[in-house]
């Protein structure tokens, strides 16, 4: 049960971030079009966050047990309180900064880094310290990784299809918002609450 429990929520991370990403495009939408030149800025931040993230998160798991809950609570409060914003002044925030600069490049970007790369930074710290728990019990370090970056790139694809294919066209971006932050917060509990039950002996 514990391992179900362990790969859900690896899954659930992964559904969670490249869902936000399609979310995001639809979010900026309204405000900067959908060329090109706004899925490289949107696709660059997320993939900066998931690079600094699992740097962090590779960090956060070797520090010492106190530290180490110290680090997985901040990641975890922080992904949820930036969901929140976005949640519910994404539109505002894009609204002032479409008003502040002028078309181009500038303004799509510090929007996606405004909106997005702080919360999917903190959800990104989680999968290197899935893959620590997974080798302090047992499992070689190689399998171990490939495991969690497996399942969860599994989960990126679940989250691309059923963000694009199903819930934007039954649901306004506003209310997947909201759902994405529920779904954070228990995935995220939950989560980390598995990572620190004690290792069998």
């Amino acid at each position: 049960m514990t391992s179900l429990a362990f790969y859900v929520a690896v899954t659930t991370l992964g559904i969670l971030s490249m869902g936000f990403q399609m979310l995001g495009s639809r979010l900026l939408s309204p405000h900067f079009g959908s060329s090109i030149d706004v899925w490289a800025c949107l696709i660059s931040t997320f993939l900066a966050a998931f690079s600094i993230g699992s740097m962090l998160g590779g960090w956060i798991s070797n520090l010492p047990l106190e530290a180490r809950r110290r680090g997985q609570n901040i990641g975890a409060v922080a992904a949820v309180v930036t969901l929140t914003i976005t949640a519910l002044w994404g539109r505002a925030i894009l609204g002032g900064i479409e008003e502040a600069f002028p078309p181009g490049g500038l303004g799509v970007l510090l929007s996606c880094v405004a909106l997005f790369f702080v919360p999917v930074t903190a959800l990104s710290t989680f999968a290197p310290q899935c893959v620590q728990w997974l080798a302090a019990r047992g499992t070689p370090p190689g399998k171990a990784s490939g495991l969690v970056y497996g399942v969860s790139t599994l989960g990126n694809i679940a989250g691309v299809m059923l963000t694009t294919f199903v819930l934007i066209s039954h649901f306004r971006v506003s209310t997947l918002l909201y759902l994405w932050l529920a779904v954070a917060v228990l995935c995220l509990a939950g989560l980390v609450r598995l990572l620190r039950q004690p290792q069998a002996s």
